[in-house]
């Protein structure tokens, strides 16, 4: 029996005063803010150098452990291929934290959360995203 490899994704749900959720959209998908954990990288230092890396955000006021799935579709490493496993906070930002994209190509977006889950299904389990469909 081979070993499933996986890698970890530390990932932000962040909602605006309107209940939006932010999306990032690049050229080939759409994605929630977070990233892959750097080796030797604690979670909450991770979640914090992503958020800083992909939307200028360089601290949060609260975070609470949202979900935990894997995502859809595996990615190159060598000659292999792995799972990702995507750790998923509800990250409430400062009034001073105003999200803008630090990445070239890409763009901010506030959408509801059914067009959210719409937009994340390509990456994301339908049962994670009827989840985030039905945020309150």
């Amino acid at each position: 029996m081979t070993e499933q490899l996986f890698q970890i994704g530390i990932k932000a749900i962040i909602r605006n005063d309107e209940n939006q959720i932010l999306l990032l959209k690049n050229k080939d998908y759409w994605d929630i803010p977070g990233g892959r954990m750097d080796q030797g990288e604690d979670i909450e230092a991770a979640l914090l150098r992503e958020l800083n890396e992909e939307i200028g955000v360089d601290r949060i006021v609260g975070k609470q452990l949202w979900n935990v799935a894997r995502a859809v579709k595996q990615l190159p490493y060598g000659n292999m291929m792995t799972s990702l496993m995507l750790i998923v906070y509800r990250v409430q930002l400062p009034a001073d934290q105003i999200p803008h994209s630090c990445e070239p190509g890409t763009t901010l977006h506030w959408v509801s959360p059914e067009e959210a889950a719409d937009r994340l299904k390509n990456k994301y389990p339908g049962s994670f995203c009827q989840a985030i469909a039905q945020l309150p």
